[in-house]
């Protein structure tokens, strides 16, 4: 397994991360930037699947009031996410927890969160060839469940008015819409998130609330772009999103 190496994450934030392994990506920035715009004032928020806490630390920008549990139970990415918050200096507002998130003792005795994120692996097993990187390979298929497991963990934490929003692939929101009706949830938001508007989706983001008694009206239906017509520079929304998150050249 290759060493990691610190590379950065914000124009004040650095990651160690490892070259041939599961990197911050495109969907970390778009999970925090949304998480955060939906929910402002969160004050406690829980990161499932938190890998290298990557989306944790982008939020702690956004967020700089609230502090956050991450949970992971791959043994190298839950190293890699203490050594990143040692990097950081940030041990007084995050804290890893390693366990595997389907486990009700690993959140025992939390207190509800406010917000609750989470970047599920969509492939079954069995249904591709799994990367030769088990990190990798633990970030893509559904090797401790998928995002039915993430829904039933996020409502049994989530606190009343809070949101639990969650990335998938650009052809997953049916399936994530399901796992979160299923579990109690209802989608209030929903946002396709396209490379051009000439694209199709490269990720669905849904946002859920605990359901209203009485039922709940129809999501609210929206596509980002990340980048303009043009396809050279960062639409303005996303060029936006990018500087909540303080990324550099935002």
């Amino acid at each position: 397994m290759t060493p990691a190496r610190l590379d950065v994450l914000t124009r004040g934030l650095r990651i160690w991360q490892r070259p041939d392994g599961h990197k911050a990506a495109s969907d970390d920035v778009v999970l925090a930037g949304l998480a955060a715009r939906e929910q402002p004032a969160a004050r406690r928020c829980l990161d499932l699947g938190t890998g290298k806490a990557t989306v944790a630390m982008l939020l702690g920008v956004a967020l700089p009031e609230a502090v956050f549990i991450g949970v992971e139970a791959y043994p190298e990415s839950f190293a890699l996410a203490l050594r990143n918050i040692a990097e950081n200096r940030l041990e007084a507002r995050l804290a890893v927890r390693q366990g595997d998130l389907r486990d009700p003792t690993v959140l025992a005795g939390e207190a509800p969160f406010d917000l609750i994120t989470g970047a599920p692996p969509f492939m079954p097993v069995g249904s591709g060839p799994p990367p030769s990187d088990p990190q990798r390979a633990a970030g893509r298929f559904e090797l401790r469940g998928g995002v039915e497991a993430y829904a039933a963990t996020a409502v049994r934490h989530l606190a009343p008015g809070g949101r639990f929003v969650v990335l998938m692939d650009g052809a997953g929101g049916a399936r994530a819409a399901a796992a979160l009706g299923a579990s109690g949830l209802v989608v209030r938001r929903q946002v396709d998130v396209r490379p051009r508007p000439d694209r199709a989706p490269t990720y669905q983001v849904l946002v859920a609330a605990h359901r209203a008694a009485g039922g709940a009206n129809a999501p609210v239906r929206e596509t980002l772009y990340m980048r303009d017509a043009v396809g050279d520079g960062w639409s303005p929304p996303f060029a936006a999103l990018r500087a909540r998150l303080d990324l550099p050249g935002a």
